[in-house]
């Protein structure tokens, strides 16, 4: 038998939500553990059994969004990292990503440190899409003039640049784009 109350069902999803709806509203000086518990219905015990901290839970958010941005092997470099681009691209249209960045890229500017872990979780996604790229491109033989990591950062700039230019690259654009990097 279960002691104590039963969990909630989808109650963490709903304190991350409440967390990005307060950084889209007030920003990082205004996300506060106080606000996501107000926003979420919550007391603030729930929220620190889950969270150290307001920073924690988005940092949980936003990183849940880009746990498929991973790199697949099927045998098909080319095919593969052309979906790995689109699945990427397509991330920037998700509400929580396309709330949390202006923030990051704020923060990245004025408090580095608050964006860390956004940080560290990109670049260990980063480590392994370059190693599963370079297994693929030896596998098939493949010898492009970049190696697999220029080749992800080429792609993820132009995503992003095209995101905060308010052009978000077209599928036939990251084509060409994946076509010339595996050259």
């Amino acid at each position: 038998m279960a002691v104590g109350r039963p969990r909630q069902s989808g109650l963490d999803e709903r304190i991350k939500h409440s967390a990005v709806a307060i950084l889209g509203e007030q920003g990082f000086a205004g996300l506060s553990v106080n606000r996501i518990c107000a926003g979420a219905g919550i007391p603030r015990p729930t929220f620190y059994r889950r969270w150290p901290s307001a920073i924690a839970a988005l940092v949980d958010a936003f990183n849940d969004r880009f746990d498929d941005a991973l790199l697949a092997d099927t045998g098909d470099a080319k095919a593969d990292v052309l979906d790995f681009a689109v699945r990427v691209r397509n991330r920037y249209d998700d509400p929580v990503v396309s709330t949390c960045l202006p923030a990051i890229y704020e923060a990245q500017r004025i408090a580095p440190a608050l964006i860390a872990p956004i940080r560290d979780a990109q670049r260990a996604r980063r480590k392994i899409n370059v190693a599963t790229l370079s297994r693929a491109l030896a596998a098939q033989n493949f010898h492009p003039i970049l190696g697999p990591f220029e080749i992800i950062f080429v792609l993820t700039s132009a995503i992003d640049q095209g995101y905060l230019a308010d052009r978000p690259v077209a599928d036939d654009f990251l084509e060409r784009l994946v076509t010339a990097l595996l050259r």
